[in-house]
């Protein structure tokens, strides 16, 4: 239900079995949780994670992570409840095919008097894990175990 100093410590040494070293994870996480690892401080007021930004990815103390809104935030919320928030693991342990050729189109009609050019283009893909075990995923409590 909330982010403190051991949450990665937590995740990541819950990931895999005893010996389990097969590629460089990967921690999936909402933007608002982010935060929440940022702004966290010690008895002496410093920072406990020291975080890396570039973009929507970065790392958290040299683990790297990669925001997406599609995770819910962590929090005592009756929203979020039972609500995955946040998965860790390598990420050549999802797969994406491709079922289609790409179909691209130019039209040079649409915003002819703006001298604009349009393209479209669309593709049938989707992608799964493809490895068993191949993420960890952070539930938050439910409603009745978090009060």
């Amino acid at each position: 239900t909330d982010i403190t100093n051991d949450t990665l410590d937590e995740i990541i040494y819950s990931f895999g079995g005893d010996e389990e070293v097969e590629d460089i994870a990967v921690l999936i996480l909402n933007k608002m949780d982010l935060k929440k690892f940022a702004k966290l401080r010690d008895k002496q007021g410093r920072k406990v994670y020291t975080i890396v930004n570039h973009g929507n990815t970065g790392t958290i103390d040299e683990v790297p992570y990669i925001i997406n809104s599609a995770c819910a935030e962590i929090s005592t919320d009756a929203e979020n409840a039972g609500k995955y928030c946040m998965a860790y693991g390598p990420l050549s342990n999802y797969e994406v095919a491709i079922f289609s050729d790409i179909d691209a189109q130019k039209s040079t009609e649409y915003k002819f008097k703006q001298g604009q050019i349009a393209y479209k283009a669309s593709v049938f893909m989707g992608g799964n894990v493809v490895a068993k075990n191949g993420f960890i995923r952070v539930k938050n409590k439910d409603a009745e175990a978090a009060s």
